[in-house]
């Protein structure tokens, strides 16, 4: 067996015993932030959201815990006492008075003979990969289609945005009112793109507010600063930067229930969230926003390349 293959094997076990450990403490503190979330029902979204945040975060940190955390007492299987041998007195009093005895004398030939047999019950090739290092494998394959997946959707994402053209100097004055409202240190650019896709912003450094054109003439003034408040809620509260953290412990941990779970409840938390902030600052009913929510989706129908990228 090659020295590639057993580093493989060895790093396969690793990884396994690791990826047990953190999907059954991951799974206990999933339920744990639930229930605290069912307590929490009546708060404000962004409290549940933070809960979920932590389950995110968590599920980073678990693999760089310096000490590693063994499976409960009572799921280990109880290991039975290995029974003692004690030799006859005979045996012992034979062995005292004969310490060095005659003693087998393998000569070269036949150790050479023994090797030679030994490496002919080793498996050879791809064989000699166990099923923990073939789950490395098919992991890392896994981890590398969704990083593809990602950089095909920002490539997406940037064509888009430099196919947009940008705002009109209204349009403009009506963003940053409303960034003044919700006290935001920058600005976003604007951005129209001929796109039926919903209103996202993006980017980390400078965040940029697309909007579609066929969109804007649709809304009228009250239904368009709902949109805008929502939109820009997401540059208030840092989601564009935040939202990274569950989508890697996804994109780690595709085959974790949990991680999938966990990342609709933060969306679903986030929107909430912004939600609340729009109503606040507009100061109308859920009833008229909620109209506006059904006016925007109901015109959705562009590709999922900007979901991806930014908080929509």
């Amino acid at each position: 067996m090659s020295s590639a293959i057993e580093q493989l094997n060895a790093a396969g076990n690793a990884w396994t015993g690791l990826m047990l450990a953190v999907l059954w403490q991951s799974t206990l503190l999933a339920i744990v932030i639930s229930l605290a979330a069912l307590a929490a029902r009546r708060s404000s979204p962004a409290v549940r959201y933070w809960l979920f945040q932590i389950l995110a975060i968590k599920l980073l940190v678990m693999p760089f815990w310096t000490v590693a955390v063994p499976w409960p007492g009572w799921f280990a299987a109880e290991q039975p006492d290995e029974p003692q041998v004690v030799p006859p007195a005979g045996e012992d009093a034979a062995a005292d008075r004969e310490p060095f005895g005659p003693q087998p004398v393998i000569g070269p030939v036949a150790a050479q003979a023994d090797d030679a047999a030994a490496k002919d019950t080793e498996p050879h090739g791809l064989s000699g990969i166990g099923w923990p290092g073939w789950l490395l494998v098919g992991w890392a394959a896994v981890v590398c289609v969704q990083v593809l997946r990602i950089a095909i959707q920002r490539r997406r994402l940037g064509r888009l945005l430099h196919e947009a053209r940008p705002g009109s100097d209204d349009l403009a004055d009506r963003v940053a009112q409303v960034a003044r409202e919700l006290n935001l240190a920058r600005v976003p650019a604007v951005r129209l793109t001929d796109v039926d896709c919903s209103p996202f912003v993006c980017g980390l450094r400078r965040p940029v507010l697309v909007l579609p054109a066929t969109l804007t003439a649709a809304l009228d003034d009250t239904q368009f600063r709902h949109v805008l408040f929502h939109e820009l809620a997401h540059v208030k509260r840092r989601d564009l930067l935040w939202g990274w953290i569950p989508e890697i412990a996804r994109l780690v941990y595709f085959f974790h229930p949990v991680a999938h779970w966990m990342v609709y409840r933060l969306r679903l938390e986030r929107e909430l969230a912004c939600d609340q902030i729009a109503m606040t600052h507009t100061g109308r009913d859920a009833r008229a926003y909620a109209e506006t929510l059904v006016h925007v989706v109901s015109r959705r129908s562009g590709p999922a390349a900007p979901k991806a990228a930014g908080a929509a």
